[in-house]
């Protein structure tokens, strides 16, 4: 997709308010985003699920999302050690060829939507897991959703590129947060206010996600326990 944008935005073009600089930028940071936050909780719930691994699970002196969202944590700590240094070169790389206008601002900005747009992640992603409760397998519902959600995050192109309808559209739900809203703080485009804004309602997502699961949760033990007897 990179080479396919820079293509496209030879010279001084722009498309949806984005230089070939910039776009470069945003897919360098989508990429990232991509490996930070994409932990496959549904793929492993829907697996645990039908293998009977949870019940093992549930005599722990813990909760179950609990010891997901720390498998989660532990796995993403071993994802930045291992990304961190190249991570560090690139940013400085850009900043040198100033192809980016990052500064400890929009630095620590980032960082903290990052850090919701993880939990974000993990709250949806649980609930979708959570539906193997009631389906015998999901491989084909979790294919599709992980195509979908990379369509509506922003990972195969800017959201910005959008007609103004889908723009509204796209704005409604969620999905922007796993993606294409952490790197245009990056890319400069999400003032102070701006992001005030944006992160309430991440904030509201995440408490609604966080009572949708609570109810899932705990329909779909119920469940579970019924079938295992």
């Amino acid at each position: 997709m990179f080479y396919l944008w820079s293509g496209i935005l030879n010279g001084n073009r722009e498309i949806g308010g984005l230089t070939n600089s910039q776009m470069i930028t945003y897919y360098v940071g989508v990429n990232f985003i991509n490996f930070f936050i994409w932990y496959a909780i549904d793929w492993e719930l829907n697996n645990d699920i039908h293998s009977g691994k949870v019940s093992n699970i549930l005599h722990r002196p813990i909760t179950i999302q609990r010891y997901y969202f720390n498998k989660m944590i532990g796995d993403r700590i071993a994802n930045i050690i291992v990304l961190l240094p190249i991570f560090i070169v690139g940013v400085i790389y850009l900043i040198l060829v100033r192809q980016t206008n990052i500064n400890l601002i929009s630095g620590i900005l980032f960082i903290i939507s990052l850090t919701f747009t993880a939990v974000l992640w993990f709250l949806f992603s649980f609930i979708i897991g959570c539906l193997a409760f009631w389906f015998e397998n999901l491989f084909f519902v979790l294919l599709v959703k992980d195509v979908l959600i990379s369509l509506l995050a922003g990972y195969y192109f800017p959201l910005s590129i959008l007609p103004d309808f889908w723009k509204k559209v796209v704005n409604l739900l969620p999905f922007k947060y796993f993606g294409n809203y952490p790197v245009n703080i990056i890319l400069g485009n999400q003032p102070i206010n701006n992001w005030i804004e944006n992160t309430i309602i991440e904030l509201g997502w995440m408490f609604v996600l966080y009572i949708v699961l609570l109810v899932v949760i705990k329909k779909g033990l119920k469940r579970y326990a019924d079938i295992m007897g």
